[in-house]
């Protein structure tokens, strides 16, 4: 078991051969090589990587608040407000509870 994941997760595919470790500088087994190194380059991706879009809630509010040129304190103010809100209403809660039967108003 261990050697079909070692054998789906290898990184063997993605290392160009190492030209200066080769024993034969010329003949077939050179040209081998080099088609390899060719193969490989043709393979990878050309041009500038794509700018991944923002998926899902946290991804448009990172992407609109806190990534890049947009970055400011308006997050640390919503957890401030979050954690307001929670705490009130939780105290709220026992509140109402301790005051359930109107005997202390």
């Amino acid at each position: 078991m261990n050697a079909i994941f070692r054998r789906a997760y290898t990184t063997k595919s993605l290392i160009p051969p190492n030209l200066a470790a080769s024993t034969k500088t010329t003949g077939a087994g050179q040209d081998a090589q080099i088609s390899q190194l060719v193969n490989f380059y043709k393979k990878l991706p050309k041009g500038a990587a794509q700018v991944a879009k923002p998926s899902g809630p946290w991804g448009h509010y990172k992407a609109r608040y806190i990534d890049g040129d947009n970055a400011s304190m308006t997050p640390m103010f919503h957890a401030l407000f979050g954690i307001f809100v929670i705490g009130y209403s939780i105290d709220y809660h026992f509140h109402l509870k301790h005051h359930k039967n109107v005997e202390h108003h």
